[in-house]
């Protein structure tokens, strides 16, 4: 009986307004990271994109799409991983199962993404750092936009 009590105490305790921020921020940052090599890797480099933009062809949506790809991306990861927290009851023993195997694949897919980290030889490594850092700082801003508009408000 008293089993049961720590069970209905603890279901009626919410996440902290700060914790749930953190993780979804954490949450959108990786996945744009994530995104960001896997991008890399397939040719779409932010610095190599750059050299297209003044060229007499004009604007063009290669240069500008990496860019678009990672703060969607930080802003619809942010904005799940925020709306689930804010929305389920704490304890999810219910969900163990599902909880490690989605820990699980993302591992793998955090794993597979970490091969193909490399800088191309043709580009200069602070030119890269310089590139990644604030498409990273893009994608941040947006992660926090999404888990603050996906939050729920009576926290």
């Amino acid at each position: 009986m008293a089993r049961d009590r720590a069970a209905v105490s603890t279901a009626s305790i919410p996440l902290a307004r700060g914790l749930i921020y953190t993780t979804s921020l954490t949450c959108g940052v990786l996945a744009a990271l994530a995104l960001l090599i896997y991008l890399n890797q397939a040719g779409y480099d932010p610095v190599g994109l750059w050299r297209n933009l003044f060229s007499s062809n004009g604007l063009q949506l290669r240069t500008a799409g990496p860019w678009w790809a990672t703060a969607g991306l930080a802003f619809l990861v942010s904005g799940a991983t925020a709306a689930a927290l804010g929305r389920l009851p704490l304890p999810w023993s219910r969900f163990r199962l599902i909880r490690w195997l989605a820990g699980a694949a993302i591992l793998l897919l955090l794993a597979h993404v970490g091969h193909l980290a490399a800088i191309p030889p043709d580009v200069g490594a602070g030119a890269n750092l310089a590139a990644t850092l604030g498409a990273l700082g893009l994608a941040a801003l947006m992660a926090l936009f999404g888990a603050y508009f996906t939050a729920p408000a009576d926290l």
